[in-house]
C-alpha cells in the first residue's frame, strides 16, 4: 500500500482482515518508516506486527492511496489506483464489474453516490432527457462521473450542501416515485450495500458501513402546468468504509472471486 498514512488505508486494513485470499503485505509512507499499523492509525487493533516502510517492494497488487507522488516499482502486480482521476476500471462493483485482471482505479465518494442513485434510473428508461438532470456537484465532478453513466444525458449543477449528494430527476410524463422504485429494485435486487427509502421511511444511518441509502421523494415545481415530474434523490455514504470496500470487492471480482469475499461489517 503506497501512501499508507491516508485514512483510506486503515478502512483497506479493517475490510481485508479476514480475508482467504488477501495479506496485505507492506505498508509504504518514507515519513513514517519504522512504526507499525496501530501506531500509523490508532484506531486499528491486530496489526502491531506490520510495519510502515520507506520503500515499495514487490507485490501481487498495489493499491495506491491519495496523495502518494512516488514512482510505481516495476514489479508492482496488478494496480488499484484511489487516487483522484487515476486510470483504470472504475471500482464500482455494483454497476461495472471489472475483468479479470482489470487494473483499477478508486471513484471519489460523491461521484460514487451520484452514480449509484442516477444509473439504475438510466437504465431502466425512466428519466426524462427533455430536462436535465440536477446534482449538488461540482464540475470536475460532473466530468469524472458522465463516463459512469449510460446514455447521453445533460448533467448539471445545482446549488446544495453538506455531505449527501442531492439529485433532480426529471421522469416521463406519466412516471412517479414507484416507477423509480422498481428501477432500483431490480437493479440493487441482490446488492446487500443499497438500502432504498421512500421519505416517509426514516433513514437509518450509514456511518461506518460501506452502505449507500438512497432516499426518495417526488419535488414540487414552480410551475404545476409543466407535465414532467421530477423525482428528488438524497444519496447519503460514509467515504471512507464504502471506498475501501467497493475496491475490495472489485479487486474479488477481477481474480474471479465472489464480490463479497472475505468482507466483514
Amino acid at each position: 500500500m503506497l501512501g499508507a498514512a491516508h485514512p483510506l488505508a486503515a478502512e483497506w486494513l479493517r475490510w481485508t482482515a479476514w480475508h482467504p485470499h488477501l495479506r496485505t503485505a507492506r505498508l509504504v509512507a518514507a515519513e513514517h518508516a519504522g512504526v507499525s499499523a496501530e501506531d500509523l492509525h490508532p484506531g486499528l487493533f491486530g496489526f502491531r506486527g506490520l510495519g510502515v516502510s520507506a520503500a515499495a517492494s514487490a507485490a501481487d497488487v498495489t493499491v495506491v492511496l491519495p496523495g502518494w507522488t512516488g514512482e510505481l516499482p516495476a514489479d508492482a502486480g496488478q494496480r488499484l489506483d484511489l487516487r483522484p482521476g487515476a486510470a483504470g476500471q472504475p471500482a464500482l462493483p455494483e454497476l461495472h464489474p471489472p475483468g479479470m485482471g482489470a487494473d483499477l482505479a478508486g471513484v471519489p465518494a460523491r461521484v460514487l453516490a451520484a452514480a449509484l442513485a442516477l444509473e439504475p434510473l438510466l437504465r431502466g428508461r425512466v428519466v426524462s432527457p427533455r430536462e436535465s438532470i440536477g446534482l449538488t456537484l461540482g464540475a470536475a465532478e460532473l466530468d469524472t462521473l458522465r463516463p459512469l453513466l449510460t446514455g447521453h444525458f445533460r448533467l448539471e449543477e445545482i446549488p446544495g450542501a453538506g455531505p449527501d449528494v442531492q439529485a433532480r430527476i426529471p421522469l416521463f410524463e406519466g412516471y412517479s416515485e414507484h416507477d423509480a422504485l422498481a428501477a432500483y429494485r431490480d437493479e440493487y435486487r441482490s446488492q446487500p450495500w443499497i438500502r432504498i427509502r421512500r421519505e416517509a421511511e426514516p433513514a437509518l444511518g450509514v456511518s461506518g458501513s460501506p452502505t449507500c441509502e438512497l432516499q426518495l421523494r417526488i419535488l414540487e415545481r414552480e410551475d404545476p402546468e409543466i407535465p414532467i415530474p421530477l423525482l428528488g434523490v438524497t444519496a447519503g455514504l460514509d467515504a471512507g468504509p464504502a471506498q475501501a470496500a467497493r475496491a475490495v470487492a472489485a479487486l474479488n471480482l477481477s481474480h474471479g472471486w465472489p464480490a463479497l469475499l472475505g468482507l466483514v461489517p
